[in-house]
């Protein structure tokens, strides 16, 4: 490059910093601290983390908050503020009913301070209901997507990734696990705290990388995202957790949607299919070294790191790469016909309908036949899922049976552990020696803590932010960041609970999605 070219780069790339406007970098700032800090910030190791990532979302956010007002009042960068700031969206109206229904749900509930605050679940009452939404409204108005953000987070995944590796052969550089009582060592690691939790993270980080990796035109920026793509796949194996695994086959059955749509994105994915599954190797080998001495894997990850057959489905890959490689060389970027995409999407839809119709077929219908192993998966009791049978069948009866207001609007938000304690404990203790907090399913959760209007709410706003966004996806490559996410997201939230540890990732993805939609929906009128 010569140096004048050089210099007009740079002069091009300072110029583009300086059109930002102020709410733009104060809402970046406030989106790179929750991929940068807030995977790392606590108070007293692991303690007290759930508390900590609560405090440091409400403190940024509320900063955030703060700032925007005051550039408001002050009339800073007037001329850039962004048009139709109030105008409503489908997100934004499912978002604003979601909140109400919270509100309403939260003054009606038998349990008004514990609805309000969370106190008496996971923190994620009325308060972090209208903090969420403060997010996605904030995000989705001032937020300005580059990619140095996104490739930032995920360096920084890649990161919290390699330390849950290392814990996992009981190295631990920052003494974050050995203090923790040895009984409880193996559901806790790295940063994020516990193993369901950092399952949620991956599911969020790992999109990410992919979806660079795909769209990137650079081939070390490929390479790059690759490699940390790689790392956050070995993170999932080592979370060992049912929901990742599920959150993964979601998002990357839609990642191999979008790719069929043309040979070079086709090629990316296998490349990246193939560098994850051999990073399971990696692991094997790494366990090697250390002589086998690990913790607890359940069967899957035990069958990815050290059954040989994994060779054989990496060769498999492999020959699909190497024949999407000569595939990409004659027809590059141009277009697949539009069959070949339905046809794809109509085989996983197929798929998925099947294995949802052999779950209630096994658990309503035939409910005698012996399954043998598969019965863990295939029927759905009070043992299914490590005892989540036991909160899914009480949760739904909950919902049923508790009279028209807690049916429209719940119990309050995060009161599922009052509600179900009132008729269930005697049972809980005999059985599991334990008291279950939450359903183990945010659709659950939601759908007996804010009841059905709550329930559709959130879910209208979850396929509004996918839906719309698919729509614009050729017009806005980038929102394939935001749909992956969330699908991830969406998809291990049905084994998992919602925390202050993840689930802001989900409000601020819907956030970034509402965001794209909404530039790329304003470039569409110029």
């Amino acid at each position: 490059m010569s140096n004048n070219k050089k210099r007009k780069d740079e002069t091009a790339a300072s110029t583009g910093l300086m059109q930002f406007s102020m709410y733009e970098k104060f809402t970046d700032f406030f989106v790179l601290s929750l991929f940068t800090i807030f995977p790392f910030y606590m108070t007293d190791k692991l303690f007290n983390v759930r508390q900590d990532r609560l405090h440091f979302f409400e403190a940024s956010l509320l900063i955030l908050l703060f700032f925007i007002l005051a550039t408001f009042v002050c009339g800073i960068d007037k001329d850039k503020r962004p048009p139709q700031i109030f105008k409503l969206s489908v997100s934004d109206i499912s978002f604003l009913s979601f909140t109400i229904v919270c509100l309403l749900s939260a003054c009606l509930s038998e349990y008004g301070e514990e609805a309000f605050t969370g106190s008496g679940g996971r923190n994620s009452g009325f308060w972090l209901m209208l903090l969420y939404f403060l997010c996605f409204f904030l995000v989705s108005r001032f937020f300005r997507s580059h990619e140095i953000i996104f490739t930032v987070f995920a360096m920084i995944s890649g990161v919290v990734s390699l330390i849950a590796v290392m814990n996992e052969f009981f190295i631990d550089p920052f003494n974050l696990i050995s203090c923790i009582k040895e009984e409880q060592q193996k559901d806790f690691i790295t940063t994020i705290g516990n193993i369901n939790m950092f399952s949620g993270f991956i599911c969020v980080a790992l999109p990410v990388s992919l979806a660079l990796a795909v769209l990137s035109k650079d081939n070390a920026f490929f390479a790059f995202f690759c490699f940390t793509s790689s790392v956050n796949f070995m993170g999932l194996v080592i979370a060992n957790s049912l929901s990742g695994y599920f959150g993964l086959v979601v998002f990357m059955t839609i990642l191999f949607i979008y790719c069929c749509g043309n040979a070079k994105r086709l090629f990316k994915f296998f490349v990246l299919s193939t560098a994850m599954l051999a990073s399971t190797k990696v692991l094997r080998l790494i366990s090697y070294f250390f002589k086998d001495k690990y913790k607890n894997l359940q069967d899957v990850s035990k069958f990815l790191i050290f059954d040989r057959r994994i060779f054989t489905v990496i060769g498999i890959l492999l020959f699909l790469t190497i024949g999407t490689y000569y595939l990409q060389s004659k027809f590059g970027e141009k277009h697949s016909p539009k069959w070949v995409t339905i046809s794809v999407s109509s085989l996983a839809g197929l798929a998925a309908l099947a294995l949802v119709g052999t779950l209630v077929y096994f658990s309503v219908i035939n409910t005698e036949t012996d399954l043998g192993s598969m019965a863990k998966i295939l029927r759905l009791n009070d043992q299914w899922g490590t005892h989540r049978g036991f909160a899914w069948i009480r949760g739904f009866r909950l919902f049923k049976s508790h009279g028209i207001k807690n049916f429209l609007v719940g119990s309050g938000p995060d009161t599922f552990g009052q509600l179900i304690k009132s008729e269930y404990r005697d049972e809980m203790v005999k059985r599991y020696n334990s008291i279950f907090d939450t359903a183990h399913n945010e659709f659950l959760n939601y759908l007996v803590t804010t009841g059905l209007l709550g329930f559709i709410s959130y879910v209208t706003l979850i396929f509004a932010v996918i839906i719309r966004g698919i729509r614009r996806c050729s017009q806005t490559p980038e929102l394939l960041i935001p749909i992956l996410v969330i699908t991830a997201y969406a998809a291990q939230s049905i084994f998992n609970l919602a925390t202050p540890i993840i689930t802001p990732y989900m409000f601020l993805f819907l956030g970034i999605g509402e965001n794209m939609i909404r530039v790329t929906n304003r470039k569409n009128t110029k």
